[in-house]
């Protein structure tokens, strides 16, 4: 079974699954922690997101697993294995960012100056995504440079590049 943020906690977060979010990762990324956007607004200017996994819904301050995690500091690739700094079940199930189902996430949006790529303003708090997509390198890179495809996706792909 899916697991679902509560009404409650719905609606004290922004609700952003309406925007084309999408996460761009190597391949084989089971632990999505990032998620961007990009629209052009009415005035020509840019909005970014950057949407980052809310490990904190479900990892509380000063709690054991807490801190285990500031312990590790971070996840360790290796070769042939990694040492997560947090179990999968929250890394690569619950957290992550992953396309076609609504997460937790902490979001920060900025309008930006078409012309000067001055910041014009930016807010930032706790909110739910649905991302679009999870997208590879090659893939995102494929999007971009395919001169056919003007999905909203790709023009946010290639507003960020």
């Amino acid at each position: 079974k899916q697991w679902r943020a509560s009404h409650e906690e719905m609606a004290k977060r922004w609700d952003l699954r309406h925007l084309d979010v999408c996460s761009v990762d190597p391949i084989g990324c089971k632990d999505i922690d990032d998620a961007l956007h990009c629209i052009v607004l009415p005035n020509g200017n840019f909005e970014v997101g950057v949407h980052i996994a809310d490990v904190s819904h479900f990892v509380k301050a000063g709690t054991e697993i807490d801190r285990e995690a500031a312990r590790r500091c971070t996840t360790v690739y290796m070769v042939d294995r990694r040492t997560d700094m947090l179990p999968g079940l929250l890394t690569e199930t619950l957290c992550s960012l992953v396309c076609n189902v609504d997460r937790m996430s902490f979001s920060v949006i900025w309008e930006i100056d078409s012309k000067t790529y001055k910041i014009k303003s930016q807010k930032f708090g706790k909110s739910v995504i649905h991302s679009k997509a999870s997208l590879n390198y090659y893939k995102a890179q494929e999007m971009i440079d395919d001169k056919k495809d003007n999905s909203n996706l790709t023009k946010s792909l290639r507003g960020l590049l």
